[in-house]
């Protein structure tokens, strides 16, 4: 199972890392700037090879990938061909281009599931009658809680209480409060298989509660031709939901100097890439869509190292009529690359110890070795 995860997630993470680079590659070879290097991850190089002027390499550090550009750093080439001699729009496109990309993708992505049903989220107040096969899905499980504890997981299909068939996150409420000291059974649907669980709700505020959260959850699908407008409406409402999830972010970093535990490093993306593999294709579909939409935004924030960073320093120039000092502009950018790394590995490690994975490993392990 975890094999399969990994194998999931390098095939996802290589589709959104080369449709990226690619944008970057595809429009300065449109421009005549020359790409010494097309990499897969970051160094140091596994290997490498030329083709056209170029080399494309694979790197040891999986989790990303570059287009480095002659003459990338302002001043540091006059050539023709470099990218420091392209006048600031074409800088500013070329660096652009990695993000238009990850839109795209993410637009074709959701026009084709759009097409052919992805999953949707019934709401019970106004009905949408396009959303069809309503299901209810345990779309969280409380840490320590009863369903925790006894193996339930989030994307399990409630059937039943009970032998008590429930139709809508209510009927769970309800059977809680009138049997708040007995046991209960709950049938669920995971993947093509029925499961049986037995547990008992816990006190929590005077209120039985079991600890999971259900959502009634069908399939939405579109004519073709609108498929395309719905992913199209879709893309560029996630992104201002994603937008929005940044600012509440940085808002909580600076207010209250935490942050919010539903940020997920490399670690937690390939535990959901897992998650969304083993509920099937239109989810995965759906998820891969809004990874790559959540990678155009974050490549494009004005932070050091990133694209939206290089950009700035694109910005500034303009102003200024003249541009940074290349070495400070390469310092900056050395920095933050630095710190972003370190960010991403104390994420990790938060990931590694919020989600058990550790853990789960080293149950993997002995099952594997039987011991």
């Amino acid at each position: 199972m975890i094999l399969t995860t990994l194998v999931v997630f390098v095939i996802v993470i290589s589709i959104l890392v080369f449709v990226h680079e690619y944008g970057h590659f595809l429009l300065a070879r449109r421009l005549g700037v020359k790409v010494e290097e097309f990499g897969f991850g970051f160094p140091p190089r596994i290997v490498g090879f030329h083709r056209r002027g170029t080399i494309f390499s694979l790197n040891w550090i999986p989790f990303g990938g570059f287009v480095k550009l002659k003459g990338e750093t302002p001043g540091t080439s006059h050539d023709p061909d470099s990218f420091s001699a392209q006048s600031k729009l074409r800088r500013f496109s070329i660096l652009a281009a990695g993000v238009v990309m990850n839109y795209l993708l993410a637009m074709v992505l959701l026009a084709i599931g759009f097409s052919i049903g992805l999953p949707a989220a019934q709401n019970s107040d106004s009905p949408n009658p396009r959303i069809r096969q309503v299901r209810q899905q345990i779309i969280n499980i409380e840490p320590n809680s009863p369903a925790g504890q006894v193996g339930l997981t989030a994307g399990d299909q409630l059937v039943k209480v009970n032998e008590i068939p429930i139709s809508n996150s209510q009927d769970l409420k309800d059977y809680e409060l009138k049997h708040p000291n007995e046991e209960l059974t709950l049938v669920v649907r995971r993947r093509d298989r029925e499961l049986t669980f037995k547990l008992t709700p816990i006190l929590v505020d005077g209120q039985p509660l079991i600890g999971v959260n259900v959502l009634g959850v069908g399939t939405l699908r579109y004519p073709f031709p609108e498929s395309i407008w719905q992913g199209l409406r879709a893309t560029v409402n996630v992104t201002g939901q994603i937008i929005k999830s940044f600012g509440d972010l940085l808002r909580d970093l600076v207010v209250a100097g935490r942050v919010s535990p539903d940020l997920a490093g490399p670690v937690g993306i390939v535990v959901l890439t897992g998650q969304a593999y083993d509920l099937g294709f239109a989810y995965l579909l759906q998820f891969v869509a809004l990874l790559s939409l959540t990678l155009a935004v974050v490549n494009f924030l004005p932070l050091p190292a990133l694209d939206g960073g290089r950009a700035l320093f694109v910005i500034i120039e303009k102003i200024r009529g003249r541009p940074v000092d290349h070495r400070i502009e390469a310092l900056v950018h050395a920095v933050g690359f630095y710190v972003l790394i370190g960010l991403v590995l104390l994420v990790s490690l938060r990931d590694v110890n919020r989600l058990g994975v550790a853990q789960r490993f080293i149950q993997n392990l002995r099952s594997l070795f039987g011991s």
